[in-house]
């Protein structure tokens, strides 16, 4: 699923960019790469995701090209 529908406090781990090569380096620098694990902060634009201990903001349009899987429970908590 895109990382922009992905809900306030969930977690997930990126699976896939669909990005040019200068995006995903540039996002890759900031800790952000296959297989990270990310909490969404806060949802919308700009999209605030939690990633090794730094906050990132990405626009949604970047985070609809962010692909992740889902690995909260219903109620939010991770597993």
């Amino acid at each position: 699923m895109p990382l922009s529908e992905l809900a306030t406090g969930r977690a997930a781990r990126l699976d896939r960019r669909e990005l040019s090569e200068g995006e995903a380096c540039l996002l890759a620098a900031m800790g952000l790469t296959i297989g990270s694990r990310l909490t969404v902060r806060a949802s919308g634009d700009p999209c605030i995701v939690e990633v090794r201990s730094t906050r990132i903001g990405l626009a949604r349009s970047v985070a609809a090209r962010l692909l992740v899987r889902d690995e909260s429970t219903p109620n939010g908590v991770a597993e």
